[in-house]
C-alpha cells in the first residue's frame, strides 16, 4: 500500500511533544509513511474562533500552542512522515457548537453534534477553521474534512425547506455543504487533495454523486473497524465508488474501536481488522484504485465520551498492524512481544495493564465470588452472616485497597510524562477512584460485622 497513515485522535489524552517525537520515530521504523492529526480543541484557533481551541485552555490539558503545533509538524517532517490535518466540518462538531457563540448553528438545539449546513454562517465558520490550520502548513498536500456520522439531517426548518425543494432531498443538503467546502479549499490550494470519511456517501447513487462532482473534489476514506468474522462491505459500494472516485482510501483501526470505555487493546482483535482489509483490498484492487490506508486510533467515541484505550498500551497493536500493511501479509504472530526499546511509555502501559487485572480481580470478589456468596444484600438485611467468612473478605479487600493505592501512585508519576493534567485526572477519576471507593465500602461493611455473632435464624438481629 502506497500510503500508510497513522491517525492520532487528539481530543483525548493529547500526547506531549517529547512523547510524540518518540512515537513519530518509532512508527516510521514500523512502516508508517504519514500521520493524520485530528486536532479538535487542541489547535490554537484565533480571532472569533479563540473560544473553541487551546488558547483559552478549553480542553484542559494545556495543549497545544502555535509554537508547539509548528514543532509537531516539523518533528513529523524530520522523520519523513507526511502530515495530514483533520478538521471536522459538519458532524462531530461538539467542540465548537457547545460554545454559546455558535449554539445557533446547531442542526438540533439540544445537540451540539451536528452543524446546520443550510446557514450561510456555518460555511463561513468551517472555512475559517480550515484556513487557520492550512496557514500553519504551507507545504500541505492533503487535508481531511471529516464529515462522518452526521446523525441529524433535515431537522431544522431551513434544512427541511431546502430538502423539500431539491430533487435529491436530504442528500442535497449534505452534498452541497461538502461540495462548496471542497471548492473553497481548491481555491485556496488548487493542488491540495481533500479527504473525507465515506459513511455518509454510502447510500447515495452514482448519478447523484457525479451530479455534485464529488469524484473531482474529494477522495473517500472507507472505514470499517470490525474483526474479520464480522467485517462486511457491500459489493455495490465498490461498484459505485469505482465509477465515481479515481482514488479511494481504506481505514482500519489499531485502537479505540473495541468499546467506548475499554482500557487495554486486544492485539488479535485489531490485527483481525487488518486481515479483513487486506483481503478486501486484494479482492477489489482490479476495480478500485486503493491509494492508501489510514490506521485510526480513537481516544474517545465523541467529544463527551470517556477516554478509551490510550496510546502507550496500544503500541503493540499499532506495531503489528503497520507491519501487516508494510508486507501486505494477512498473517500475524500474536505471541510476538514488542521490545522495550520500541515501546515509549511502557511503564504507563504496564501500570494500566496491572490496573485492568486488579479491577477484574476486585470485580470477581465483589460481583462473582466472595461478596455475592457471603455478604449479599439479603444476608445484610437479615443479619445472616458468618464472621469467619467476613474476615476473609476484609483481608482480601485490605490487600486490594493497598494494590489500588500503589497503582494510583505509579500512575500519578507516569501520566505527566505522557499527557496533560485534565486527561490524567479524568482517567484516574473515572476508573481508579471509583474502584477504590467501592472496594473500601465493601471492606468497611464487612469489617463492622466481623465482631458480630454468626446469624442463627434469618431475620433475627445478630448480637455482639
Amino acid at each position: 500500500m502506497q500510503n500508510r497513515i497513522v491517525h492520532f485522535d487528539l481530543k483525548g489524552a493529547p500526547p506531549k511533544l517529547c512523547y510524540l517525537e518518540k512515537i513519530f520515530k518509532i512508527i516510521k521504523k514500523w512502516g508508517a509513511t504519514g500521520v493524520l492529526l485530528e486536532w479538535e480543541d487542541t489547535f490554537p484557533y484565533s480571532g472569533e474562533l479563540v473560544d473553541i481551541g487551546s488558547v483559552l485552555g478549553c480542553g484542559g490539558d494545556g495543549m497545544y500552542s502555535m509554537d508547539e503545533v509548528r514543532q509537531i509538524l516539523q518533528l513529523a517532517r524530520n522523520c519523513g512522515l507526511e502530515v495530514i490535518q483533520l478538521i471536522q466540518t459538519i458532524g462531530h462538531m461538539e467542540f465548537v457548537l457547545k460554545h454559546p457563540l455558535f449554539q445557533d448553528l446547531r442542526e438540533l438545539p439540544y445537540s451540539p453534534a451536528v452543524l446546520c449546513p443550510s446557514q450561510h454562517r456555518s460555511q463561513l465558520l468551517v472555512r475559517e477553521m480550515l484556513r487557520q490550520v492550512l496557514e500553519v502548513q504551507p507545504d500541505a498536500r492533503y487535508i481531511h474534512i471529516g464529515a462522518d456520522e452526521v446523525w441529524h439531517r433535515g431537522e431544522c426548518e431551513l434544512c427541511k425547506y431546502k430538502a423539500s425543494t431539491n430533487e435529491h432531498k436530504l442528500h442535497s443538503i449534505y452534498l452541497e455543504h461538502i461540495r462548496d467546502l471542497a471548492l473553497f479549499i481548491k481555491q485556496l490550494r488548487p493542488d491540495l487533495i481533500v479527504l473525507m470519511w465515506d459513511d455518509m456517501l454510502r447510500s447515495i447513487s452514482v448519478d447523484v454523486l457525479k451530479n455534485y462532482s464529488l469524484g473531482e473534489l474529494v477522495q473517500p476514506v472507507v472505514w470499517n473497524y470490525s474483526p474479520l468474522h464480522l467485517f462486511h462491505v457491500e459489493v455495490q459500494l465498490w461498484t459505485c465508488y469505482s465509477q465515481v472516485f479515481p482514488s479511494v482510501w481504506a481505514a482500519s483501526a489499531y485502537k479505540g474501536a473495541s468499546g467506548s470505555c475499554e482500557i487495554w487493546p486486544v492485539v488479535s482483535r485489531y490485527a483481525s481488522n487488518q486481515q479483513a482489509w487486506l483481503k478486501t483490498v486484494k479482492e477489489y484492487s482490479s476495480a478500485v484504485n486503493f491509494v492508501g490506508v489510514v490506521l485510526t486510533g480513537w481516544s474517545r467515541f465523541d467529544h463527551y465520551a470517556t477516554l478509551c484505550e490510550l496510546l502507550p498500551p496500544s503500541l503493540p497493536s499499532l506495531s503489528i498492524c503497520l507491519k501487516m500493511w508494510m508486507t501486505m501479509d494477512e498473517c500475524f504472530d500474536n505471541s510476538e512481544s514488542l521490545p522495550l526499546e520500541e515501546w515509549p511509555g511502557v511503564e504507563l502501559a504496564l501500570s494500566i495493564r496491572n490496573f485492568a487485572s486488579l479491577r477484574e480481580r476486585a470485580h470477581n470478589v465483589m460481583y462473582r465470588e466472595l461478596v455475592p456468596t457471603w455478604l449479599n444484600p439479603w444476608q445484610l438485611q437479615h443479619a445472616y452472616t458468618s464472621p469467619i467468612q467476613l474476615r476473609g473478605i476484609v483481608a482480601t479487600m485490605t490487600q486490594i485497597i493497598a494494590d489500588i493505592k500503589a497503582i494510583h501512585s505509579e500512575l500519578l508519576t507516569q501520566f505527566p510524562l505522557y499527557t496533560g493534567e485534565r486527561s490524567a485526572q479524568e482517567w484516574l477519576g473515572s476508573l481508579v477512584t471509583p474502584l477504590l471507593r467501592k472496594v473500601t465500602e465493601v471492606h468497611d461493611v464487612a469489617a463492622i460485622r466481623t465482631d458480630m455473632q454468626a446469624g442463627v435464624t434469618p431475620g433475627m438481629t445478630a448480637t455482639r
